[in-house]
């Protein structure tokens, strides 16, 4: 991987500021007032306060210090000219010692040890003309530096004389004098490291970003319209107002608040569609055309097929097959006086279509699909009065407030689950929890809230839970159903409600349970002379409408 030039001049400057600064470190790690030696390893003062050399070692050890202790003749040197002043000499750190090896010099830090190619021989007492003074006991001299002919010399030590101390910067770091050079590394190292984390991220980010621009050029070319599969169409805005009749009242069929409704609309060969009106957003058209174009993709019977699309200066809008019988809740609900119900034997085939359309988007979609939002005016039903399900999908354009605040209207309250309501947490067994709470419905005609004379609102689970417990399920069948069961039916659907409304999630059973539960119902209805949903002739005089 290569970086540009720029950044690559970055990296070069920062490099050379480190070296920079690691030698600035080196040479500023000596106190104020103390000379660095040649070696660069240690650092001098010269105190010019006449001492004895125990007391100058003292006052040395008092600066963390010791007296010069001079291993080579740079260090050497480098004392004589700090004494070049002092004309007696300097104090170092030199001393005489009686040990088991006999008499020897040793430096006072005890570290140092005497270098006698530099200092070759004892030295002799300061200002010894004759042969008597060279016989003095020598442990009671120590050495000072002078700039004459023999540069180190001994004198007593209770003399007085300047003296020079001495600082290993080693010791200077224990004593946590250079902290502040390790810092100054660490910093310009971490940042380093830094800088180059995150030029490196921001070079793989604004390559991935330009690989998906190609990709998406690749995809939008020729026209949008190569986002869809090629069974359905995108649609313009003019003809959408053609096909509704620029969306007249007269067209416009009850539907759901949340997404401004559906229209009824005629395409040019005759054929029938629902047009549904998404509310405005800021999702872009791609990202809207590829949604769709997934939807449209999940083909079963059960499901309400997508026929296209339309996305013109932010109107979003999908066209969906139309349904002939409409709503479900239209039948449950809404009869007009003298219309007709549904029996037994269809609200089984509603209740087990329905339950595979799910099951379809629960196992057979890979990644599996949550509908959300499974309630009685989004099935519609078809001639022949099976389930098809409407608003697969839809969760990706509606956000979640708008679907939060639903769970306040009395007529959608009772379908979604608790989990739902209360943490959000929307899975697959949200809707088998709103397939039980319909599959009630279905049985007892009632919807999951409604007013009563004795309290505002009761939910459908509070006023048919008595009714269970004492037994009494033929109580709970629609009283338009003329065909009544035998109680042991009625108490297995009821049974199947329950076990779906577990109020944990994971105590609910799969879809594919529930069809198979269902599918049994279903042919023991039919073995009994049950009539199905092609078993009755009688006109319908219900207005065939499309929930929203």
């Amino acid at each position: 991987m290569k970086f540009p030039v720029s950044r690559r001049i970055h990296l070069q400057l920062l490099a050379l500021w480190i070296f920079i600064t690691l030698e600035e470190g080196h040479s500023g790690l000596c106190p104020t007032g103390w000379d660095s030696a040649p070696n660069i390893r240690s650092c001098f003062i010269l105190i010019s306060n006449a001492s004895s050399w125990d007391d100058s070692e003292a006052v040395c050890k008092n600066h963390s210090g010791h007296l010069a202790a001079l291993t080579s003749v740079q260090e050497l040197q480098h004392v004589q000219a700090l004494c070049k002043n002092a004309s007696t000499g300097c104090w170092v750190g030199g001393h005489g010692v009686n040990s088991q090896k006999g008499f020897s010099w040793q430096w006072s830090d005890h570290q140092s040890l005497w270098n006698n190619s530099v200092f070759p021989g004892a030295p002799s007492p300061l200002n010894c003309s004759n042969s008597s003074c060279l016989k003095t006991n020598l442990t009671e001299f120590c050495t000072l530096v002078t700039n004459g002919k023999v540069p180190l010399v001994g004198d007593r030590c209770k003399t007085t004389h300047d003296f020079v101390c001495m600082l290993n910067k080693a010791d200077q770091c224990e004593l946590r004098h250079c902290h502040r050079e390790y810092i100054v590394i660490l910093a310009v190292v971490s940042g380093l490291i830094l800088f180059t984390t995150l030029a490196v991220v921001i070079w793989l980010l604004a390559y991935r970003r330009s690989k998906r621009r190609r990709r998406s050029r690749k995809m939008s070319s020729p026209s949008s319209a190569a986002l869809v599969p090629p069974s359905w169409r995108v649609y313009t805005n003019d003809e959408l107002r053609t096909v509704t009749k620029n969306f007249s009242e007269g067209n416009r069929l009850l539907g759901d608040p949340k997404t401004g409704g559906t229209y009824r609309g005629t395409l040019r060969d005759g054929s029938l569609v629902a047009v549904k009106r998404l509310k405005p957003s800021f999702q872009s058209k791609k990202e809207f055309l590829s949604e769709i174009g997934r939807i449209a993709r999940l083909r079963h019977p059960n499901l309400v097929a997508v026929k296209g699309c339309c996305y013109e200066r932010g109107e979003r809008y999908i066209i969906y097959e139309f349904v002939a019988n409409g709503p479900l809740d239209r039948w449950l609900h809404y009869l007009p006086r003298g219309g007709r119900s549904l029996d037994w034997g269809m609200r089984m085939r509603i209740a087990t279509t329905l339950a595979q359309g799910i099951a379809f988007l629960h196992d057979k979609v890979k990644p599996h699909v949550v509908h959300g939002d499974i309630r009685a005016n989004n099935v519609l039903l078809d001639e022949n009065f099976g389930a098809h399900i409407l608003g697969v999908g839809l969760s990706k354009f509606v956000p979640w407030e708008g679907m939060h605040e639903r769970t306040v209207m009395a007529g959608t309250y009772g379908y979604l689950a608790p989990e739902l309501v209360y943490r959000n947490e929307l899975t697959t067994k949200s809707d088998v929890y709103s397939f039980g709470v319909l599959l009630l419905e279905l049985i007892c005609g009632r919807k999951p809230a409604q007013t009563v004379e004795s309290v505002d609102w009761q939910g459908i689970f509070e006023w048919a839970t008595p009714l269970v417990q004492s037994h009494r399920y033929t109580e709970l069948v629609d009283p338009v159903i003329t065909d009544i069961p035998e109680v042991g039916q009625i108490q297995k659907v009821v049974d199947l409600v329950y076990t779906c409304t577990q109020h944990v999630p994971s105590m609910r059973p799969r879809m594919s349970y529930v069809v198979h539960q269902l599918q049994q119902l279903e042919l023991k209805v039919a073995s009994e002379g049950g009539r199905g949903a092609a078993g009755t002739s009688s006109t319908m005089s219900l207005e065939v409408e499309l929930a929203s």
